[in-house]
């Protein structure tokens, strides 16, 4: 095994084990050896947005498109970090983009499930506990996640989970007619995934 091989793979070690910090320095090593290496650009741009640092890490999937403009997981994870960043028509462009490359309606889904998780969290995390997003707070931390969770559910309608955080987001911005509107579509997702 080649070292730059066996370099990349102790990084992948670092991430998975979710020592993210040890995993950039190790993919960092191998940019070093080899610029145009992409799956340690694009690791090492995963590793970075697990820390919460999206601007960071677009830098990396937007580089592993320029070396891979094939791949539509370097489209859609570049999407996520402008959706943390709230840039929601760059995140639409970017995911028309992934979504031409990889037309598989599982995979659609699957980035629409991970698009709704981080709306989730944008929702839920707040003060010194917040570990995504661009540190909005009050109402605009709400905004952010709302933008993010519609278009999980642009993305895929059926998302029961989507549509109730939407609700509790709506709740919290203070629009009982939003509200209900989508308590009545999760409602409904339920009752259909039901029969």
């Amino acid at each position: 095994m080649s070292t730059l091989l066996a370099a990349f793979n102790e990084g992948v070690s670092h991430s998975m084990s979710g020592n993210h910090g040890a995993a950039i320095q190790v993919f960092d090593r191998v940019l070093v050896q080899d610029p145009n290496h992409v799956l340690a650009l694009s690791a090492k741009g995963s590793a970075l947005a697990s820390l919460g640092r999206p601007r960071e890490a677009l830098k990396c999937f937007e580089r592993a498109i320029d070396l891979d403009p094939e791949t539509a997981e370097h489209y859609r994870n570049a999407a996520l970090c402008q959706l943390e960043m709230d840039e929601p028509e760059a995140a639409r462009g970017l995911l028309e983009e992934a979504l031409q490359l990889n037309t598989e309606h599982a995979w659609r889904e699957a980035a629409a499930v991970e698009i709704a998780s981080l709306g989730e969290l944008l929702a839920t995390e707040s003060g010194k506990h917040r570990t995504r997003g661009i540190g909005l707070t009050g109402k605009a931390r709400y905004r952010h996640a709302r933008h993010v969770l519609e278009m999980a559910l642009e993305l895929h309608p059926g998302l029961v989970d989507a549509a109730r955080a939407l609700a509790d987001v709506w709740s919290h911005l203070g629009d009982t007619e939003k509200r209900d509107q989508y308590t009545q579509l999760a409602g409904r997702l339920l009752r259909t995934a039901a029969v």
